[in-house]
């Protein structure tokens, strides 16, 4: 089992990543990858130490897992986003737990060097929980479409909602992130 050091490559055979951010559901809990070229202090000590709003809107049977974070003094520092999401595409798929806080891990990852600059784990709140969970297996009773098929329904949905914020107006649940 890897474990993952602040300092240290994120996956110990890559030194790049494309920038972005992927939201995954696995082993029982939930993961936020952000990878960012070169991240600011700013960015870092929002992510690690600051306040944390997440959503969830499943559009056209992709599931939008949106984010944003401030700074421990309250300045936005990496305003809403998206990682769209399928179970499909998952490598083990399994279903988060619908109920409680579920956990959520967060890796800051540098894109340029795919050094780990931070990392966090936050609880999300039983509505938000449960709701990602209920989203996650009504998408996995739904047959995959294949490839193709997906990436033209996410193209499709970004035509038809170019801004996270657009997402954030589809939203079924949106919550803080806890401790």
């Amino acid at each position: 089992m890897y474990r993952y050091q602040v300092g240290e490559r994120y996956h110990p055979e890559r030194s790049s990543w494309p920038e972005g951010a992927e939201y995954a559901a696995r082993g029982g809990g939930h993961e936020l990858r952000l990878f960012l070229a070169r991240p600011s202090p700013k960015e870092i000590a929002a992510v690690t130490r600051g306040p944390a709003e997440f959503a969830v809107a499943p559009i056209d049977d992709i599931i939008f897992f949106l984010y944003r974070f401030q700074t421990p003094e309250g300045e936005e520092a990496i305003p809403w986003s998206d990682a769209p999401f399928s179970i499909h595409l998952e490598p083990e798929p399994t279903l988060p737990p619908a109920h409680g806080h579920a956990l959520l891990a967060i890796f800051l990852v540098d894109a340029g060097t795919g050094i780990l600059r931070g990392m966090r784990q936050l609880t999300l709140d039983p509505t938000l929980t449960a709701a990602l969970a209920q989203a996650i297996a009504d998408q996995a009773r739904r047959p995959w479409p294949g490839q193709v098929a997906y990436d033209t329904r996410l193209a499709r949905c970004y035509e038809r909602y170019p801004t996270s914020e657009a997402l954030l107006a589809r939203a079924i649940a949106r919550g803080i992130g806890g401790t």
